[in-house]
């Protein structure tokens, strides 16, 4: 996956902080948008070459997100301006025909919209340097289904093309509706970790943040997922639960090959948990999102540490060491649930007991 941070004309002040931070968590794109109608024209062009020249000192590679009124925002050439100023490919929303994208893609590399356009609009495109960038959708209930993004990346494939797909941001967010800049839906007001791993799960190739800015939390997660393959999961540890536990939980690990329906089974934990002082009672409740243990009374599974990814009845043999914050929500059709599949997880604790 690669990863990508936004910033805009009315918050190009933010944007030197914000690719700063995505730079430093492994993003190597910068997203853009010169065509926004509530956007003024006076100063566009400054306000453009500081965001695209805050990217590129970060090391960041540009997409300008552009349609018909970006030559209003921009003025005479607007195409020639963005290649001299550092714009790496520029992403057609909407307004031009075929002829006219094809000038443009003589100038700059492009990217068409993968929300909108189906395989028979691509295949005028089929010979260019193209790729496929979903829209994000600012006011709640109207973004896509997670179905329809995967749906497109099957067509991306017909081409060669790589997809992007947008997360929200969960630190300032853009305006006037300050709703999130999410592609779909149901990933709205989800941690931006759990969204951009539930895109990749969908086939997503570029993930950007919408949003102009994260929490220094959300990028840290996210420049693990993005350098490392691992996933950092937030925990909260039963009361009791001893120290040399909880330190052999960030350890990193995977889920099994064989994955469970019902839980995450953490693969080598029998060899690492088996001989730690393991609570002595089992039997809790364990909802969604528990972080549980097999005792000795599971004889050979003692030491076997699981996630559950749904509410399971208690087991004596079972013990609850931890919760999982954003897995112990009542799970609903909605529910972002990653498959956490070829990842390494790690279990982080924070300073509160259960």
């Amino acid at each position: 996956m690669r990863l990508g941070a936004s910033a805009y004309l009315a918050h190009a002040s933010m944007a030197g902080p914000t690719f700063s931070a995505a730079a430093e968590a492994g993003a190597t794109l910068a997203f853009t948008s010169l065509h926004i109608p509530e956007d003024s024209p006076d100063g566009a062009r400054a306000a453009a070459a500081a965001i695209v020249s805050a990217a590129t000192s970060s090391g960041l590679s540009v997409v300008a997100d552009v349609s018909p009124n970006t030559a209003r925002l921009l003025g005479d050439s607007p195409w020639e301006f963005l290649r001299l100023i550092g714009v790496a490919r520029v992403r057609i929303d909407f307004g031009f025909s075929v002829a006219e994208i094809r000038s443009i893609a003589s100038i700059l590399p492009i990217a068409l919209n993968a929300s909108t356009l189906q395989a028979a609009d691509l295949a005028p495109f089929a010979d260019l340097d193209v790729e496929l960038i979903h829209n994000f959708y600012p006011r709640e209930w109207t973004g896509l289904a997670l179905s329809s993004v995967a749906s497109s990346v099957s067509v991306a494939r017909q081409f060669g093309w790589r997809v992007g797909a947008f997360i929200a941001g969960d630190s300032a967010r853009r305006g006037p509706l300050r709703e999130g800049l999410p592609t779909v839906e149901e990933h709205r007001n989800m941690p931006p970790l759990f969204q951009a791993l539930s895109l990749v799960d969908a086939g997503v190739d570029d993930v950007y943040v919408g949003d102009p800015a994260l929490t220094d939390h959300s990028w840290s997660r996210l420049g693990s997922f993005v350098r490392e393959d691992l996933v950092a999961l937030d925990g909260t540890a039963a009361p009791g639960v001893h120290p040399a536990v909880i330190e052999a939980l960030a350890i990193p690990d995977r889920n099994r090959p064989d994955a469970a329906e019902a839980m995450i089974r953490l693969e080598h934990s029998r060899e690492r948990f088996a001989g730690l002082p393991l609570p002595e009672v089992g039997g809790q409740p364990r909802p969604a999102g528990s972080v549980t243990v097999q005792l000795a009374s599971a004889g050979r599974y003692c030491g076997e540490v699981a996630i559950t990814l749904r509410d399971l009845p208690p087991d004596r043999r079972v013990a609850q060491l931890a919760r999982l914050a954003r897995l112990s929500q009542p799970e609903t059709e909605q529910t972002v649930r990653p498959k956490f599949g070829t990842q390494a997880l790690s279990i982080q604790m924070g300073p509160d007991a259960i």
